[in-house]
């Protein structure tokens, strides 16, 4: 005996919303196949790399406007991390070269600007522009850091006071230090951490630099609403230098002198006096009313 089941109105629903259900996910993955926007599949023949890059190799003034840099330099990264941010062509995308991808970050550090601003301007997607920033910095860090931001010698240290006492005629002084607010998007649940004095969001980079104006030792992630004392004490750099593990040179005597003094870095009224740490008299107990500053 044949048992026959008649369709009730709920599974007739149940097998509408099915089909519905088909139909949205053959949507979404039609949209999926679309891997390049309109405007980015143009890049190679409208994208500002290949058309501005060719005129600015010969206009030596130009290209250090855009870049902040000479093209020697921009070559020199180049060969450094070339290899490591290549990418492999398939079947189903020639990749941006790797000339392209370093212009790219260099024009985000050089401006500041957005992802999305330079993504029109390169014709490149945005979360593209997204990942070469962190990857070209990432690589130039592993390949350069070790050789232009070396662990601080003594030699290093010893140079740097030579420098400042031609240059600049101030005796035993081994570096000046401060701190640079780097303005930032306000972190997820960050609260007011990163928010500093100058009403924005920021983190700290803070840097020993040589007479030359040039960094000797860097520390990068202090919180912009902390002082850049507090900041430098608490960094790997400033308990490295309390403890005397930074191949600080030894005491000497000061020109014409024969007791040792300190080898010192310079600093502002922000920081704490220390034997390695020099900084000016407080501008309302200076005696020329704080309009110079001197320093104790």
């Amino acid at each position: 005996m044949d048992i026959y089941y008649e369709n009730s109105s709920s599974d007739k629903e149940d097998v509408l919303l099915l089909a519905a259900v088909m139909d949205d996910e053959e949507q979404k993955r039609r949209k999926r196949r679309k891997w390049v926007h309109e405007i980015n599949s143009q890049r190679e023949s409208l994208g500002e790399f290949n058309h501005l890059m060719p005129q600015l190799r010969n206009d030596a003034k130009r290209f250090f406007i855009y870049f902040r840099m000479t093209s020697n330099c921009f070559d020199e990264i180049l060969n450094f991390i070339n290899e490591d941010i290549r990418k492999e062509t398939t079947h189903f995308r020639v990749p941006i070269p790797p000339p392209e991808r370093l212009a790219i970050a260099l024009r985000f550090f050089a401006t500041g600007d957005s992802y999305k601003t330079i993504g029109h301007s390169y014709r490149v997607g945005f979360t593209i522009v997204d990942q070469i920033v962190i990857k070209v910095c990432e690589v130039i860090i592993k390949h350069m850091g070790p050789i232009y931001m070396p662990e601080p010698t003594e030699e290093i240290w010893t140079k740097s006071a030579q420098g400042f006492f031609e240059k600049w005629q101030f005796p035993n002084c081994i570096g000046s230090v401060d701190g640079k607010h780097v303005t930032i998007k306000c972190p997820n649940n960050s609260g007011s951490r990163n928010f500093c004095y100058l009403k924005k969001f920021s983190v700290i980079l803070m840097a020993i630099a040589n007479p030359d104006y040039k960094y000797i030792c860097i520390d990068v992630g202090g919180y912009g609403r902390n002082s850049d004392g507090g900041i430098l004490e608490e960094s790997i750099m400033g308990k490295r230098l309390e403890s005397g593990m930074l191949n600080v040179p030894e005491d000497k005597p000061l020109p014409g002198k024969v007791e040792k003094s300190p080898m010192v870095i310079i600093v502002d009224e922000a920081f704490s006096l220390k034997t390695y740490l020099m900084k000016p008299f407080p501008r309302r107990q200076s005696r020329n009313g704080g309009k110079k500053d001197t320093y104790n």
